[in-house]
């Protein structure tokens, strides 16, 4: 990565596969101290150079415990990564009020609770918050509807926060990707097609003609963190192989 963060101290939500992984272990080789929320880690350990926590981020008392956690052991913070996300696919009529709710809770309030617990030290150190949105907080997607809102609504929180704190010299930006090759999205169509057709439909949709890598996701989030992008703020990054523009 052709960026420096070195002496930086860089905290990822969802940081345990796809995306977040591959954020973390950017950071890391730019020269960041890396901590990484998730609810798939076994246990809290450091391990390949990032400190990892266990962290139901849909609980506002696990996402606090967590914070106080990472506070024993920080005692600064320059860059918040909110990264953890969850769909769900199905139609209005089959959406459960717990699957909305779940969703709701991954990928909107987490934002707002971390956000929220960080805020106070990245305004000390004018630092950076990133939030992982989606190409779909643009457009519409059948059975996505409560994914879709839930990334939209973080669209239209980064820019809000971006002008709260932008007397601080905290600088709030968004990535929106478009379909990310990770685990997650093949196990949608594991035997069957999804809800935008088979994968090659869904290749096709993307006038790049294939499936972003989740290593370009974390350039982008290292670049809307950095002095390279620092006059950007409240912005949504498409990064969506085209997905948007047809």
């Amino acid at each position: 990565m052709p960026y420096s963060y070195e002496g930086k101290k860089v905290l990822i939500t969802g940081g345990a596969g796809g995306i977040g992984a591959a954020a973390a272990e950017a950071y890391r080789q730019a020269g960041a101290q890396v901590a990484a929320f998730d609810i798939a880690f076994g246990r809290e350990e450091e391990r390949d150079g990032v400190y990892e926590l266990p962290v139901d981020l849909a609980d506002p008392a696990s996402v606090a415990a967590a914070f106080a956690r990472l506070w024993e052991r920080w005692d600064s913070l320059d860059v918040l990564v909110n990264n953890a996300g969850v769909e769900c696919v199905a139609s209005l009529e089959e959406t459960t009020d717990e699957a909305w709710d779940r969703v709701m809770n991954v990928n909107l309030r987490s934002v707002f609770l971390c956000c929220r617990a960080a805020l106070p030290k990245l305004k000390a150190a004018r630092g950076n918050i990133v939030n992982t949105a989606s190409q779909l907080a643009f457009v519409g997607a059948s059975s996505f509807t409560a994914y879709t809102a839930s990334k939209a609504a973080v669209v239209n929180f980064t820019r809000s926060l971006a002008l709260e704190t932008a007397k601080d010299g905290v600088r709030v930006n968004c990535v929106c990707p478009g379909a990310i090759d990770t685990p997650l999205l093949r196990r949608q169509f594991e035997g069957r097609r999804g809800p935008q057709g088979t994968l090659d439909d869904l290749v096709g949709m993307h006038p790049l003609g294939r499936l972003g890598r989740p290593e370009e996701i974390a350039a982008c989030i290292l670049f809307l963190s950095g002095p390279a992008a620092s006059f950007v703020t409240g912005s949504a990054l498409l990064a969506d192989g085209g997905y948007t523009i047809q």
